[in-house]
């Protein structure tokens, strides 16, 4: 009886002896501060800062649907109906000579589920009036947008340029790459009586200088537009002038080329 007593006396004092040992506290991490997209206002609206850069990013687009009815409009279809959805990211940051823009335009056009293309339409960088990259020349620009005929074919260039603004004023020089252009050559009889082949005097290495110059005067808005062809050997200038009227526009513009080239594919006036 004593001998028990005894043990379990000094089980009791082991047991009262030994430390207890507490469990190392768990601590939660700090959560990683949120950083919210800035408005950035310094290139006018819609632009917005891109996270951990001080590089502005602007994104607009629109999309575009077209029915055209009548006989055979679409091959065999009475009926042809398009889609186009078009893209804009225009990047804006600060450099030591002013500022960098770069713009990339996509433009996708779908004529049904399986007649579908997508396009660069513009990819270029801007900088101290310099640019240099895909982008329209100034041939481009028209009296009533895509509906007259005094712009050239294809006006859509690789290109480096420089164009000098001033207010209202502006004056500027491109060296253009008109691989896509017009050609001169020789027409011949082909294989199969009753049609011709036209054979190119050049390959596909076309080179083009172009210039414009234009302006607003009040309500008065002019452009002198000309580019010289130099594989073709030929070149074409154009004159245009808008003034506005009540709530309209009363436009005039002249064309003369040399003969037929990538700036202005028909000859003379």
């Amino acid at each position: 009886m004593n001998i028990r007593m005894v043990l379990l006396a000094s089980a009791a004092a082991f047991a009262a002896s030994t430390p207890v040992l507490a469990a190392d506290a768990i601590v939660a991490a700090e959560p990683e501060p949120v950083e919210y997209v800035r408005v950035c206002d310094a290139y006018g609206t819609g632009y917005f800062y891109i996270p951990g850069t001080e590089t502005c990013l602007k994104i607009e687009g629109y999309i575009r649907f077209q029915v055209n009815v009548g006989e055979d409009v679409g091959g065999d279809s009475d009926w042809d109906a398009v889609t186009r959805g078009q893209v804009q990211f225009t990047a804006k940051s600060d450099t030591e000579y002013g500022p960098l823009t770069g713009v990339i335009v996509m433009q996708f056009n779908a004529d049904n589920a399986t007649d579908q293309e997508a396009i660069l339409d513009s990819a270029y960088l801007d900088i101290a009036g310099f640019r240099a990259g895909l982008f329209y020349s100034w041939w481009d620009d028209g009296l009533s947008g895509e509906t007259d005929d005094i712009g050239s074919v294809v006006t859509l260039h690789n290109s480096i340029r420089y164009q000098y603004e001033s207010g209202t004023f502006y004056a500027g020089l491109s060296v253009d790459e008109l691989e896509d252009g017009v050609y001169q050559g020789t027409f011949a009889p082909g294989a199969v009586p009753g049609t011709t082949v036209f054979t190119a005097d050049d390959g596909p290495n076309n080179v083009g200088v172009a210039f414009g110059i234009g302006g607003t005067a009040g309500a008065f808005s002019y452009q002198v537009t000309g580019g010289w062809d130099v594989d073709n050997e030929d070149g074409a200038i154009r004159a245009m002038g808008t003034v506005d009227i009540g709530p309209g526009t009363l436009g005039l513009a002249g064309v003369y080329s040399s003969g037929p080239n990538s700036y202005y594919s028909s000859a003379e006036w």
